[in-house]
Order: C-alpha cells, then sequence, then structure tokens
C-alpha cells in the first residue's frame, strides 16, 4: 500500500493508495538559488529602473488571488530609494475581483500597510469615471482602461508569472489587460477562452493570449515599467525579471516553464491534484486544477481535485449563470450570445465529455453540481473502485495544481 498526503483545508488529507497504481508524482521544481537584494537591484537598475521610479510613479499591484511577492519586492524598493513608497501611489489590479480584504491588504504590502494605505486605490471594472477610451480591439468594441495607468506619470507594475489556464500564462501585461479594464473588454476576451486552444503554456495560437497582447500594443509601453518575479516549489522567489512589459514578461515564462511545466506526460488512467492557498479557497478557483491537469488524462480517464473551498462557490454569478447554461448544447439556454464567465461553464462542460472530473470539497454535493462538476466523498474508496474497472493504472499525483501543469 502506498501513502499520498495532499494538503486539504487547515490540514493534510491522507490516502492510501492500492499497490495496483504506478504512481507518477509531480510538483512545482525548486529554484537552484532564491534571487537575493544583490542581484534584484543589478537586474532592476541594469534594466533602467531608477528612471521608472523618478518622481511620482503609479506603482500597480496584484490583489490577494495571486502569490506575487508584492511586500518582498516594496523591500527592495525601499531599499533602492527610501523615499518612493511615500510619494508614489498604489492602485490594485482587481479586474472583475471585488476589493481585496484587510487580510489581503495584509499579505499584498506586509509591514508597508499602514504606510501607503493613504494613497491606495482598487480598480473597479464597472466604474466608467474612473476609466478613459483607450480605442478599439480587434473584435471591434471599445476598450477602457483605468485612467490612472493612461495619464503621464510613469507606472511600475510588480506581477509574478505562472501557468494561466486560460491566458497561457498570468503576469505581464494581465496587470494592465485585463486588470485595469472595463467589465466589457474582460468579457470579450473572456469569451475567447470557449475555444480549448486557450490552454496553459500556450501563447501563439491562443486567441486569448492574442487579444491581451493586441491590447498592449496599444498603449504606449515607454511609461510602463515591468518588474516580473517567478515563484519557485516553496514560494521563494527563483527569478525577476525587470524592463517593458512584453519583454519582461517573455523572458520570465522561460523560467516559469522550467518550473512549473511538464510536458508530455501521460496518459494518465487517473490523475489525483490538489489545490494550495489561495486557490483553494473556492470552487471559482478549482477550475485552475482542472485545467491545468486534464490533458494528461487518458480519454475516459479520470481527474480528482481535492480543494476544501471553504468559502463556497466564489462567485454568485457563476452560479446564477449555470442555471442559464444549456450543458448539453453547451450555450445559453435562451440561445443568446455568451455572456461573462461563461468560458467557465463551457469549459467544464466540454472538458466532461472525454474525461470524469470529481471534486472532493467541504461543500454541499447540490452546490457543487450547480456549476456541472461532480462531487466526489470518499477519494480512496473512488481509487480503489477504479483499480478493477480501468486498463491503465497509471496515476499522476499533482501538487500544487494550480500552477503545475502536465501536458499531453
Amino acid at each position: 500500500m502506498q501513502q499520498v498526503a495532499l494538503h486539504y483545508g487547515r490540514g493534510e488529507l491522507v490516502l492510501a493508495i492500492p499497490d495496483e497504481y504506478a504512481v507518477t508524482a509531480f510538483a512545482p521544481r525548486p529554484a537552484d538559488e532564491p534571487v537575493t537584494y544583490e542581484r534584484f537591484r543589478a537586474e532592476f537598475i541594469g534594466r533602467g529602473g531608477l528612471a521608472a521610479i523618478r518622481g511620482e510613479p503609479v506603482v500597480v499591484v496584484n490583489d490577494g488571488f495571486r502569490r506575487t511577492p508584492t511586500a518582498l519586492v516594496l523591500e527592495w524598493l525601499d531599499r533602492i530609494d527610501s523615499g518612493l513608497l511615500d510619494r508614489a501611489s498604489f492602485l490594485a489590479a482587481t479586474g472583475t475581483h471585488g476589493t481585496p480584504s484587510e487580510e489581503d491588504w495584509g499579505k499584498i504590502f506586509g509591514r508597508f500597510r499602514e504606510r501607503v494605505r493613504a494613497r491606495t486605490a482598487v480598480h473597479d471594472c464597472r466604474d466608467a469615471g474612473s476609466m478613459t477610451r483607450l480605442g478599439e480591439d480587434p473584435l471591434g468594441g471599445e476598450v477602457y482602461v483605468n485612467r490612472a495607468v493612461l495619464g503621464t506619470r510613469p507606472v511600475v507594475v510588480i506581477g509574478s508569472v505562472e501557468p494561466h489556464y486560460f491566458a497561457g500564462y498570468t503576469g505581464g501585461r494581465k496587470g494592465i489587460f485585463p486588470g485595469m479594464v472595463d467589465l466589457a473588454t474582460t468579457e470579450r476576451n473572456h469569451n475567447l477562452a470557449r475555444a480549448m486552444a486557450a490552454a496553459p503554456l500556450r501563447l501563439a495560437g491562443n486567441p486569448v493570449a492574442e487579444h491581451l497582447q493586441a491590447l498592449m500594443d496599444r498603449i504606449d509601453g515607454a511609461r510602463f515599467f515591468s518588474i516580473q518575479a517567478v515563484l519557485d516549489a516553496a514560494q521563494r522567489v527563483a527569478g525577476v525579471f525587470c524592463g517593458g512589459m512584453t519583454e519582461s514578461f517573455q523572458r520570465a515564462t522561460v523560467l516559469a516553464d522550467q518550473i512549473y511545466a511538464f510536458r508530455g506526460a501521460g496518459p494518465f488512467g487517473t490523475v489525483l491534484a490538489e489545490l494550495r492557498p489561495p486557490l483553494d479557497r473556492n470552487l471559482y478557483q478549482l477550475q485552475k486544477a482542472v485545467e491545468n491537469c486534464q490533458a494528461a488524462v487518458a480519454d475516459g480517464g479520470a481527474l480528482v481535485v481535492v480543494s476544501a473551498c471553504a468559502e463556497g462557490m466564489g462567485s454568485p454569478h457563476f452560479a446564477d449563470l449555470a442555471t442559464r447554461w444549456d450543458p448539453g448544447g453547451n450555450a445559453p439556454r435562451d440561445g443568446g450570445p455568451a455572456t461573462f464567465g461563461s468560458h467557465k461553464l463551457s469549459r467544464v462542460v466540454a472538458i466532461a465529455r472525454r474525461i470524469a472530473v470529481r471534486v472532493h470539497t467541504e461543500m454541499k454535493d447540490d452546490e457543487v453540481r450547480r456549476v456541472f462538476y461532480e462531487p466526489l466523498d470518499n477519494v480512496a474508496n473512488f481509487l480503489y473502485l477504479r483499480r478493477d474497472a480501468c486498463e491503465n493504472n497509471n496515476l499522476a499525483v499533482v501538487y500544487d495544481a494550480g500552477h503545475t501543469v502536465l501536458t499531453a
């Protein structure tokens, strides 16, 4: 008998795996050597960072749903220029997310929370008065961007790069697009994710990624300076890439691949995946594990995701949208156009047609089924039953599946 321990809620879920399974474990790889202040300083200054922080820059930071080491980057910047945090303003790139909680703010800014509180604002994708028209995107829709990042002040974007389940990679331009745009623009972009070519680790040929790049190309990149971190398995900073928005992002994706990507894995008859904080908060975020692992599951195989989802659904809109979604036709019941959030439902339904998707959570079964997932109460029993029913007894155990990616 083999034993596997997965993160679950505030503790662990320990499972006994039948010996008939051939188990392969996957997890983000450790950094050869974590980034030090000296390495950051050399990269930052060498890429022109001192010019970017003169005057009163706008510093764009991620919200609480990213593992971006914002507080550490601010610590380093404070050592380079001790007055920067007192003259800069800070803007949280929430995209369509809500305002960060006070706990989230503490994680974002660390010991600098009170120092920057009075100069911190939050992007609101529904507040037209806070945005300026940028023009039209390739889809013919009007694009509005938070005017704070389209003014005359320099903009410093602090982000982190890791695989993203339909944009290819998060970080980089996502701090502005969709982090700082109107809801309609984000909706157009995310609706492109209904195409399965929108996949983790993929940029070329990915309609979502190509739309984001087209938006990025419409702004004056000279005013933007990017600081993009890549974290390793222990959430240490494995690399920091500074400079222009596109160039720093592209360099960071190379390291992100080395840490998070396992190409050509499988096929596995069964994949067992865990989610870790902060992505284990709710069912809405759980989908990242499904998308990151599903390509390595053999046709007719099973994917089991373990995530406590202590905050429940995570998005009332997501649950409401599901009541108007026809899983048979994989389209809105009224035959109308797909609306914001449809891409998530569409992809869940499409993936479940190829493989069995089961989720082990603390949520009620009927809540889980509302958005077309199938709940699983007893993971160990499920594995025992599959042991005899499945010809492919190759089992992948994927740790930190919200970031670890397996491709066929």
